[in-house]
């Protein structure tokens, strides 16, 4: 396998594959006299379950990312002998007056411009908010409107509006319950969601920030273990 098919991560970066140099064929013995005809053959494999950048602590996410790099370093080693290859001077007039071989330098893993990674890493964290938001609420087309609709007549209510409260009488139908019952019950389930996504957000803007500060690509990654449960 070449360094560059031994990838960091996928999933947008918040997997990371563990790599590891194993043996993947022992080395074949003559029979008779146990001398080792062919060597043993390794590479890299993954058998280990990936990382989560978003539930791994910061050290952990270093020490995968190092053994890779480490993996990646094996397997340029292990690479048979580049072939040389002739490089023709030419002059003006297209005639060859010297030639030279040249050895190919090895393939190395593809490097993603900080930048990108740093875009990405954004987009990765928001996108997990999001999740973590949908654990919570129902996150559709318009029921963010829908919230803050019920959540402003559960206010007008116990501040003593005598309404209409289209939102409030609606579920209150539709659940058997009282108007006094469901308004309670928005304002309550509204202070609750106002603390969780507070905390939320909190986590959400230390983590961008954090990705802005990364020097490394390692750090970028980090950036993300401010969303840790």
């Amino acid at each position: 396998m070449q360094p560059d098919q031994i990838p960091d991560s996928y999933k947008g970066g918040r997997l990371l594959y563990r790599w590891q140099w194993v043996q993947l064929h022992p080395a074949a013995l003559d029979p008779l006299t146990g001398e080792e005809l062919e060597p043993a053959v390794f590479g890299p494999c993954c058998p280990d379950e990936p990382l989560d950048v978003f539930t791994a602590a910061p050290e952990e996410i270093e020490a995968v990312l190092a053994g890779n790099a480490e993996v990646r370093t094996l397997a340029v080693a292990a690479l048979p002998p580049a072939r040389p290859i002739i490089v023709r001077d030419l002059d003006a007039l297209g005639n060859v007056v010297a030639e030279r071989e040249v050895i190919p330098e090895p393939p190395a893993a593809p490097v993603v411009p900080l930048a990108d990674l740093k875009a990405a890493a954004v987009d990765l964290i928001n996108a997990r908010v999001g999740e973590l938001r949908g654990l919570h609420i129902t996150v559709t087309v318009g029921q963010s409107a829908t919230y803050l609709e019920k959540q402003d007549e559960a206010a007008r209510h116990a501040a003593g509006d005598s309404g209409p409260f289209p939102y409030l009488s609606a579920e209150a139908a539709a659940t058997g319950s009282s108007l006094n019952e469901v308004a309670a019950l928005v304002g309550a389930t509204a202070t609750a969601w106002t603390a969780v996504n507070a905390a939320l957000e909190g986590k959400r803007r230390a983590a961008v920030e954090a990705v802005k500060a990364a020097e490394t690509p390692v750090q970028v990654f980090q950036a993300c273990t401010h969303l840790r449960a």
